[in-house]
């Protein structure tokens, strides 16, 4: 299932979502032409890095990375399909709570996500990139705020597609579901080594999918982080 658009209006121009999607694509095509070999180890979030000596990383290093690390993207798929989340649950949410506030709440929630990280897996040894962290926290304040709306899908069934207009809340629930199902099959069954033995009966040689790639724990953290930061704001807007 792949997400078109929501059936709320949006009245003004989402400013902080274009400014996210421009400076992620700007970040990503910058570092295609000038790329060097530890981009992603040296401005990724690696949480190995944390428990070094400053000797060796020094401690503005290991702060900024929390920050740089949801800025990177391995390949133009990987930046699209962040911003095209992006896009489609932010404006909502922009509009919900304002361009400046969107904004920051964007950020602390990309950070809040590799903390998650951070705490679940804190001797990885490879860098966590890209803005996936903070997109499911904005997805996840968007079931809060609209967990009623309706969001007009494209559905694809091996041999035809529909285009249904379905809950919001099912949508995005079947997203974490999907992370979490992901997870266990990956941690319990070795399902990398049977996406490499399919791949490989189809006639792929290399570059194989490996779901050991994604950032289970940091998708995880920002959704989580973000449904309690909009039950916050909820909470706090009644009071």
């Amino acid at each position: 299932m792949f997400p078109l658009k929501t059936d709320i209006p949006v009245t003004k121009i989402s400013y902080g979502v274009w400014f996210l999607i421009l400076i992620n694509f700007g970040v990503y095509f910058y570092f295609k032409f000038n790329y060097h070999g530890l981009l992603f180890a040296d401005h990724g979030f690696m949480p190995l890095k944390l428990s070094m000596p400053p000797e060796i990383i020094g401690l503005d290093e290991k702060m900024a990375s929390f920050f740089t690390y949801m800025f990177l993207h391995s390949n133009i798929f990987h930046v699209s399909i962040n911003m095209y989340f992006l896009y489609v649950f932010g404006r909502n949410v922009e509009e919900k709570l304002g361009t400046f506030r969107f904004i920051t709440t964007y950020i602390i929630l990309g950070i809040t996500a590799v903390i998650v990280e951070a705490f679940m897996m804190p001797s990885l040894e490879y860098p966590v990139i890209g803005a996936s962290g903070a997109v499911t926290g904005i997805m996840g304040m968007f079931i809060v705020f609209f967990p009623f709306s309706k969001i007009k899908t494209f559905i694809f069934l091996l041999i035809y597609a529909i285009i249904r207009n379905i809950p919001a809340i099912i949508i995005v629930m079947l997203f974490f579901i999907f992370q979490l199902l992901l997870w266990f099959f990956e941690q319990t069954y070795n399902l990398n080594e049977y996406l490499r033995l399919v791949q490989e009966n189809m006639g792929i040689k290399s570059r194989y999918i490996n779901i050991s790639n994604v950032a289970y724990y940091t998708h995880i953290g920002g959704f989580t982080a973000g449904i309690l930061t909009a039950l916050l704001i909820r909470i706090i807007k009644r009071i």
